[in-house]
């Protein structure tokens, strides 16, 4: 029986020995996860405050989460005397975790503007609102619930093609946890007692919050193997979503849709279409009640600024459309017919990519796909700014416009 003690003792010794250097090694070599994500009770989920570390899932930039939520600095609730504060409603784009946060288009955004002619002596203040995952639809409830307090001047949201109409569908996302406007009797009613529910559920959980808020966000080794998990679900679940929605073009991304470059031909695609424009007349009508000025920006995705054209078209060919811009012309339409400035920067974008030959999105072995890399990131923000730049200045100015 002894022996057999000291041989279990021997053994736990040696694992928690490998344990520590597993640990130790991690830190040594800079390899990290943090968690930067948690439920919420309104919104479905939320950035944890005061989490920071390197975002190693792509492209690697240092984030840092502030005491209130939000993938930025610190910034007051009181308005500081002659300044012009713009809030930015998005998703991942918006929250650009792949890049440093002075990388981001919304801080080079803020540097323009600043130098815009016409609006000397003010100071730009820009805060990013931006969540990953969140579909139009709950971006209205960050305004509503989040943004007011801060009492902006200017709301600008950045609209992605490549998946926001589909996050708004129940059906297309298939996250129940999250918030969805449905139409009942032509008018939006908002679902969203499952949201609160798995907070409830969640916030009980002791097991895992001792987990989250204690051994992840100190241990990394915890912290690897969450993440294996992760990729893992992830891998499966964009399989999965891609074959539900329609993801099959050469060019496509795993769990992105290629429906979005056609009309909508079923139902449930049709909904989402119908629902997504909804609630943009609902932000319009929500930013215009408060006395601030609503701007929309629709961003770009990797296959439509791919840098070669044959790719462009070999990928538009297979789905039987001229091009890829289905989407950026019918939120134009949609745009200018609900009084909404709007502004198209894939075609510019396209433009751009195809002269320089450069690539616009992704990272490393990834170019051509996922998120804006820097150097798409510096083109949004001195393409918004020399958009919004005349229009901040002189306010009676309509501000419709796709290519640059």
């Amino acid at each position: 029986m002894r022996l057999w003690v000291e041989k279990f003792l021997l053994v736990a010794a040696g694992v928690i020995v490998a344990l520590i250097m597993c640990e130790v090694g991690l830190h040594l070599a800079g390899i990290e996860y943090p968690f930067f994500y948690d439920y919420d009770p309104v919104i479905g989920v939320r950035l944890r405050p005061g989490i920071r570390g390197y975002y190693l899932k792509e492209g690697g930039g240092y984030v840092s989460i502030n005491s209130d939520g939000l993938r930025d600095r610190e910034h007051a609730l009181k308005k500081p005397p002659k300044t012009i504060r713009i809030a930015v409603l998005g998703d991942s784009f918006v929250e650009a975790m792949q890049v440093n946060q002075q990388e981001a288009f919304w801080s080079i955004l803020a540097k323009e503007l600043q130098q815009c002619e016409g609006l000397r002596g003010r100071r730009i203040e820009v805060i990013d609102f931006g969540i990953s995952g969140l579909g139009t639809a709950q971006e209205l409830l960050v305004l509503q619930n989040h943004v007011w307090k801060y009492s902006p001047d200017i709301v600008l949201l950045a609209f992605t093609t490549a998946n926001d109409v589909s996050d708004n569908s129940r059906a297309l996302k298939q996250v129940d946890y999250n918030p969805y406007y449905v139409y009942r009797d032509n008018k939006l009613v908002l679902e969203n007692q499952q949201t609160r529910a798995t907070w409830l559920a969640e916030q009980n959980n002791l097991i895992r919050q001792a987990i989250f808020h204690w051994g992840i966000d100190r241990l990394r080794l915890l912290q690897v193997l969450y993440h294996a998990k992760e990729v893992l679900q992830e891998w499966w679940a964009q399989h999965d979503v891609g074959r539900r929605i329609g993801a099959s073009g050469p060019g496509q991304e795993a769990g992105l849709s290629d429906m979005i470059y056609k009309a909508p031909t079923t139902r449930i695609w049709q909904d989402a279409w119908r629902v997504t424009e909804g609630v943009l007349v609902q932000m319009r009508d929500e930013v215009t009640r408060h006395g601030a000025r609503f701007f929309m920006v629709t961003l770009t995705n990797g296959i439509q600024v791919n840098p070669n054209p044959a790719v462009r078209q070999a990928y538009a060919q297979a789905l039987g459309v001229p091009d890829l811009f289905y989407p950026d012309r019918r939120l134009a339409g949609f745009c200018q017919e609900h009084h909404i400035p709007v502004l198209l920067l894939a075609p510019s974008f396209q433009e751009y990519a195809t002269r320089h030959q450069v690539y616009l999105h992704g990272f490393g072995k990834s170019l051509g796909k996922g998120h804006w890399n820097q150097q798409g990131h510096r083109l949004a923000g001195e393409t918004i700014a020399r958009w919004l730049c005349p229009q901040l200045s002189d306010p009676g100015r309509s501000g419709h416009q796709g290519a640059s």
